[in-house]
């Protein structure tokens, strides 16, 4: 499984706190969307963790959240982590965690919304176009 990150991989957003991708990969569409929840990190942010992770907090947290509309295989699932966790490896990892959520979604624009206005932003389809004159969106 290839990608080419000169076609299949286009950021769309980019704000302070908040970036979101889209990513082509197998005739199947995603998004991924990297939150900096600006806080420390708390068991709930893995799931995955019956008993959480204890006494390793970190004093930032960061989410990257993978949307598909499609039930993805495993080694999509892998490509979209390795993805991921690339799109974040300039974070001092000794100071924060990283996790990557894997989510099926209809409406990727609906779910950039509601992480935006989380984060205090407007909608996505209300930001106006000048923002998208500059390098950031902020």
């Amino acid at each position: 499984m290839n990608i080419d990150f000169l076609k299949q991989l286009q950021r769309i957003l980019r704000l302070k706190d908040l970036e979101a991708w889209d990513v082509a990969m197998n005739g199947k569409d995603c998004r991924i969307i990297i939150v900096d929840e600006g806080r420390p990190s708390r068991d709930e942010d893995f799931p995955w963790l019956k008993d959480g992770i204890g006494e390793d907090k970190r004093e930032n947290h960061i989410t990257a959240h993978v949307f598909s509309t499609k039930s993805l295989e495993k080694s999509e699932e892998r490509m979209l982590y390795y993805i991921a966790e690339h799109l974040t490896d300039h974070v001092a990892l000794a100071h924060c965690h990283v996790t990557v959520l894997f989510q099926q979604e209809d409406d990727y624009d609906h779910a950039l919304s509601r992480l935006l206005q989380a984060k205090g932003y407007s909608e996505y389809h209300t930001i106006p176009l000048s923002k998208f004159f500059r390098f950031s969106q902020d």
